[in-house]
């Protein structure tokens, strides 16, 4: 135990060392959700046929997803490696919710995906290229108990496999792979 948290020390030192000697500007691509709005200002919901069921996704369902800053990305980065070191002494543990999304690619530019839940979460969202290195997309978002339906911009992303995490703050998380089609 000693040696990780030698190890820890030294890879926190090394990650802070180097975040202060980068420059500020990140190279993250950033989603944008564009919505409609009404004589009264307030936005429209969306219908969306959802796994053969036409569901109704408000406004504020909508999660507008935002790359990280680079002194965010930076802390990120050190509790990624706490997580990995704290990983090797147990075993991860899968968020309890009941998560559904299709498998077909995206290709209309909005990624849908259902979360049920017997209890209200504040939930992190992060996508990732295929390879895991570039975050292209992170967000905070909260969950009330049943049927949650949300959308997720991917406009902006190109062609190609996405890793796609949700975590709570405990530390559950769930992953999925998206897949994001060519616009036709």
């Amino acid at each position: 135990m000693k040696k990780y948290t030698s190890l820890f020390i030294l890879g926190l030192f090394v990650i802070l060392f180097t975040a202060s000697c980068s420059s500020d500007q990140a190279n993250t691509a950033k989603l944008n959700i564009d919505t409609e709005t009404t004589r009264a200002g307030q936005a429209e919901s969306m219908q969306v046929n959802f796994q053969g069921k036409m569901v109704t996704i408000e406004a504020g369902d909508m999660i507008a997803a935002q790359a990280m800053n680079a002194e965010d990305a930076d802390a990120q980065a050190v509790m990624d490696v706490n997580s990995a070191l704290m990983g090797a002494d147990k075993e991860a543990q899968l968020l309890d919710v009941n998560f559904t999304m299709s498998d077909e690619p995206v290709e209309n530019g909005m990624f849908i995906f259902g979360i049920e839940t017997e209890d209200a979460k504040n939930l992190t969202l992060e996508m990732h290229d295929e390879e895991g290195f570039a975050m292209v997309a992170n967000n905070k978002f909260d969950v009330t108990e049943g049927n949650n339906y949300k959308a997720l911009n991917v406009k902006s992303l190109n062609p190609g496999s996405y890793n796609f995490r949700l975590k709570d703050a405990s530390g559950k998380e769930l992953n999925r792979v998206v897949k994001v089609a060519e616009e036709k």
